[in-house]
């Protein structure tokens, strides 16, 4: 519910959504969004540069809603995309939205009166995940408030290890506050350079953060979409993984994070790995000796070979075997592998 458009200074929250050729999920999005419960709040629909339909989508909500607003923008990624969000915003709290997720309906007013009572920084809420059969799966998750900071910086670099009772890591997870992130200067480095933005994002948050707080309720949903990003084969993706171990090395160093706490990014590289010998495995553009020859070039690669000789810690067998199999540079099986597990 809106007040009326003369408020539009007094926005309460603001939903960053960018938006790049997501046209057959952004209604269902907007449906979301558009269906709260709180006064006054704006959508900003950043398009990065779509090529199909999905810019005049952006343009047909905005002439119908005051208060959803839109920015057209060369294509730049999801990471600059959400600060170019960021950067135009008007309210006291920030949330990300991808375009091919969406949000519980009516959950946005308790969420505010929830991080407006504890005057938070940031705020973590549960997700579930839609999966392409239609069934949504809810998370099992605990959240822990006896966590200190730099076990919650930890818990940010990479994927959840099955020891986690909770994760932190995506920053569509939680809602924050827009002057803090813009005191402490908090913005998102480019996914082209570091592979995920959001995981050193998070840390940076959980770093300079007052007040933490969790909401014990779903709020977002997380959708299997085939031809997102992170589903998509890059040849360059090892590479970005290497950079992103790297920064979250840094991470690491500067803020004395013990081998417990720094379990989740040796772990994630491994998993980017698997991630990129999937992708080579299953691609339809490479005849199967060319894929061999990709997979060696990674498994020789002097900065990848330098990053598997630091890792300790691999969270299953299966990634234990992968971490081998690099260092042996034996392609061929990795192939098999991959064939077996994902074909």
């Amino acid at each position: 519910m809106l007040i009326d458009g003369n408020d539009e200074k007094n926005f309460l929250l603001s939903i960053v959504v960018p938006v790049y050729n997501v046209q057959k999920y952004l209604d269902r999005c907007m449906d979301s969004l558009l269906n709260q419960n709180i006064e006054n709040y704006e959508i900003i629909l950043v398009d990065d540069g779509a090529t199909d339909n999905s810019g005049l989508i952006c343009d047909k909500y905005s002439q119908e809603y005051f208060n959803v607003k839109v920015i057209h923008k060369k294509n730049e990624g999801l990471g600059l995309t959400r600060n170019v969000g960021i950067d135009n915003s008007k309210g006291q709290y920030i949330m990300f939205v991808d375009s091919d997720d969406y949000i519980e309906k009516n959950c946005l007013f308790g969420l505010y009166q929830y991080v407006k009572k504890n005057n938070s920084d940031v705020c973590f809420f549960h997700r579930a995940k839609y999966l392409k059969n239609g069934v949504v799966k809810e998370s099992q998750e605990i959240f822990d408030s006896k966590c200190n900071t730099n076990e919650l910086i930890g818990l940010c670099l990479g994927e959840p290890l099955k020891k986690d009772l909770f994760e932190i890591g995506p920053a569509w997870k939680a809602i924050y506050n827009r002057k803090f992130l813009q005191e402490k200067n908090i913005k998102f480095k480019s996914e082209r350079e570091i592979l995920s933005e959001d995981y050193i994002f998070s840390a940076e948050v959980c770093a300079k953060a007052n007040v933490i707080c969790f909401y014990d309720k779903t709020i977002y949903y997380y959708c299997d979409n085939e031809q997102s990003l992170t589903n998509s084969y890059r040849s360059d993706r090892y590479k970005k993984a290497v950079v992103l171990y790297k920064e979250m090395h840094k991470i690491a160093e500067k803020y004395k994070l013990t081998n417990n706490e720094i379990l989740r990014m040796d772990n994630n590289f491994l998993i980017n790995m698997l991630v990129c010998f999937k992708h080579i495995s299953l691609s339809s553009g490479m005849n199967k000796r060319n894929k061999l020859s990709e997979i060696k070039k990674i498994c020789k690669d002097e900065d990848v070979n330098g990053v598997l000789l630091k890792i300790t810690y691999a969270d299953s067998l299966s990634l234990k075997i992968l971490k081998k199999l690099m260092l042996e540079t034996n392609s061929r099986m990795i192939y098999i592998l991959m064939r077996l597990r994902y074909h």
